[in-house]
């Protein structure tokens, strides 16, 4: 019989262990820290740091850029105003603060009862005052005026007030209308051009005319020419007009034209 030969199953041989690295590692307040966590840490805060250093840079250079223009416009109007606002309120209050004090009282201002009979009389000292130096600087004119009277010519002589030419006329005319007993008219206004007198009436001047009609509508304006040429040279004749417009002819007398008196021979 064969030997049979018991074969011993080979072990399998024991393989060495994998050799494994080693970290160093150090203890710190009772822990341990890898070396390499230490490194990548180091590495963080190193980077983090740098960004740190890196950024207010960058806002420092934004903070050195100037403002827009219009920004910058406004913020100076802006100043002007207050400063302007502040200046007017305060001088109004040193004003009113003097004012009090009666330090800056204007003259004729009135604050209380005896402001204002100190002013009265004062009032009424300097008008006293001012009429009698115009009593005694008041220059008198006497005119002659003719006028109409129980349908004649009658002559009255009469003091006027010296005033200007176109004045004077006036009042010689308005005392001639007066006296020949026309109601209601007015004299306007007073010209002169050379030998001519322009005499601007109301309308009611051409109605008086016609209601007293023709013959005494004639004397009166050749006792207003006569008037004017014996008075107020060089005057010689005399333009009606009414109410600031030629008349129109017609009616008793023509007003259209010019009135002077007959040359004498």
């Amino acid at each position: 019989m064969p030997t049979q030969r018991r074969v011993r199953a080979q072990q399998p041989e024991e393989q060495e262990p994998t050799p494994r690295v080693r970290v160093v590692s150090r203890t710190t307040a009772g822990r341990t820290v890898p070396t390499v966590n230490r490194r990548r840490q180091a590495q963080q805060a190193l980077q983090q740091k740098r960004v740190q250093t890196i950024r207010p840079a960058v806002h420092e250079e934004d903070e050195k850029k100037p403002m827009p223009l219009l920004f910058r416009i406004l913020s100076w109007l802006g100043m002007i105003l207050l400063c302007f606002v502040i200046g007017y309120v305060g001088m109004s209050w040193l004003m009113d603060f003097f004012n009090k004090k009666l330090l800056l009282k204007p003259e004729n201002r009135i604050e209380n009862q005896e402001d204002l009979s100190e002013y009265e009389e004062s009032e009424h000292e300097r008008t006293v005052r001012a009429a009698l130096d115009d009593a005694g600087n008041i220059q008198q004119v006497s005119l002659n005026l003719y006028h109409v009277n129980n349908d004649t010519i009658a002559e009255t002589r009469q003091n006027f007030v010296k005033r200007t030419t176109e004045d004077n006329i006036r009042d010689a005319v308005e005392g001639i209308i007066t006296m020949s007993g026309l109601k209601n008219v007015k004299l306007l206004h007073v010209f002169r051009n050379g030998e001519t007198a322009f005499l601007d009436m109301s309308g009611q001047f051409a109605s008086a005319l016609n209601s007293i009609g023709q013959r005494k509508s004639l004397l009166l304006l050749t006792a207003i020419v006569r008037t004017m040429e014996e008075n107020f040279s060089p005057l010689s004749q005399v333009r009606f007009l009414i109410d600031s417009k030629p008349p129109k002819s017609g009616g008793s007398v023509d007003l259209s034209t010019v009135w002077k008196m007959p040359k004498k021979s």
